[in-house]
C-alpha cells in the first residue's frame, strides 16, 4: 500500500509533468529529424530535443549543463536553423477542405477543447488538505486533463493516434522558438530581483520625484510595471521587482497604503504592458502564426489603445483609493 502511495506521488506530481513535456519535445524532435521536407530539419530537431532534455532533466542537470542547453537553443535559432516544415505550408488544402472535418463533427469539436478547464477547475474543488500545495494540484491537474483531452479528440475524429503527433508538432513549428521566452523571462525577472534592480530604481525615482507628491508616485509606479512588463513580456516576473523597488518604499510606507490594494492594482496595471508586447509570445505572438495572420503584430496593434486607456485608468484609481 504504501508504495502504490508513492507511485501515485511521483506520478502526480510537477516532476513527472516536466519528464512528460519533455517527452513529447523529444517526439517532436525525431518526427523532425526525419521531415525531409524541412529546410532546417537538424537544426530545428536539436531544438526540440534539447528543450526536451531541459524539462525532462533539468531538476537533476548542474546548473551550468542548464545553461548550456539555453545557449545551445539560442545559439541554433540564432542562426536561423529553426524553421516550420514546407509540408504545414506548401502543400496546404485550401480552407473549404481543412474546415470540412470541422463542419462533420459539428458541437463535439468542443468537447476535447472544454475538457480542460473544467477538469482542471473540478480537481481544484476536490479538499485535498493542507499537505496538498494548490499550485501542485492546478498545473498537475491541467498536465493530465490535456492529455484526456487529446485522447477524446482521437476518439471523436477517429484519426490515427501519430496524426496527434503530426499536428502538435505543426503547432509547435508555428511557435517557433519563441516557445521558450516565458521560462527566459521569468528567470530574468529573479536575476533583476537579486541584483537589486529594484533598489535602483527606487533611488533614481527618489531623487526625481518631490517627497510626498502622491500623484507623481503612482504614476511612476503604474510606468514602471507597465514598462518593466513590456522588456521582460510577464507581469510575474516584473512584479517583484516593482514592488520592492517602487511599490513597498516609496508608496506604502511613506503614505500607509493598503499593500493588497497596491498589489492587486500594481499588478493588474503591468497587464497594459503585457497587451503590448511581442515578448508576451503567448499571448501576442502565437495567435497570429496560428491564425495565418497576415500581419504579425496585428494582436498588439488592436490591444494597444485598450492598454493606453486602462493605464491612465489604474493610475487615477490608485491615486484615488490611497488619497
Amino acid at each position: 500500500m504504501a508504495e502504490r502511495l508513492a507511485f501515485a506521488a511521483r506520478l502526480t506530481s510537477l516532476e513527472a509533468i516536466f519528464v512528460l513535456s519533455g517527452i513529447v519535445l523529444a517526439v517532436f524532435g525525431g518526427f523532425t529529424f526525419a521531415d525531409r521536407r524541412n529546410p532546417a530539419r537538424i537544426g530545428t530537431g536539436c531544438f526540440w530535443i534539447l528543450l526536451g532534455a531541459s524539462f525532462a532533466f533539468g531538476s537533476v542537470l548542474p546548473a551550468w549543463a542548464n545553461g548550456a542547453l539555453v545557449i545551445a537553443m539560442v545559439a541554433i535559432d540564432g542562426f536561423g536553423r529553426v524553421r516550420a516544415s514546407a509540408a504545414s505550408t506548401a502543400d496546404a488544402a485550401p480552407r473549404e477542405v481543412r474546415v470540412r472535418p470541422a463542419h462533420r463533427l459539428g458541437r463535439r469539436i468542443f468537447i476535447p477543447v472544454l475538457m480542460i478547464p473544467a477538469l482542471t477547475y473540478a480537481s481544484s474543488l476536490i479538499p485535498w488538505g493542507k499537505s496538498v500545495d494548490p499550485n501542485r494540484v492546478v498545473f498537475v491537474s491541467l498536465a493530465y486533463a490535456s492529455v484526456l483531452s487529446a485522447a477524446a479528440a482521437l476518439a471523436i475524429s477517429r484519426a490515427r493516434p501519430v496524426e496527434l503527433i503530426h499536428e502538435g508538432r505543426r503547432l509547435a513549428e508555428a511557435i517557433g522558438a519563441v516557445v521558450i521566452l516565458p521560462q527566459l523571462l521569468a528567470s530574468l525577472g529573479t536575476l533583476f530581483r537579486v541584483a537589486g534592480v529594484g533598489d535602483v530604481i527606487a533611488r533614481i525615482v527618489s531623487a526625481v520625484i518631490p517627497a510626498g507628491n502622491l500623484f507623481a508616485v503612482v504614476g511612476v509606479c503604474c510606468l514602471s510595471i507597465v514598462g518593466f512588463t513590456f522588456i521582460m513580456g510577464n507581469s510575474f516576473a516584473a512584479f517583484p521587482v516593482i514592488m520592492s523597488g517602487v511599490g513597498v518604499p516609496l508608496l506604502i510606507l511613506p503614505f500607509g497604503a493598503d499593500p493588497a490594494l497596491v498589489g492587486a492594482l500594481v499588478l493588474t496595471c503591468a497587464s497594459c504592458g503585457t497587451l503590448c508586447t511581442p515578448m508576451a509570445a503567448n499571448f501576442n505572438m502565437v495567435p497570429p502564426a496560428l491564425f495565418e495572420m497576415r500581419d504579425p503584430y496585428g494582436v498588439i496593434k488592436i490591444q494597444a489603445p485598450y492598454a493606453a486607456v486602462m493605464l491612465l485608468v489604474h493610475v487615477a484609481l490608485l491615486w484615488a483609493l490611497i488619497r
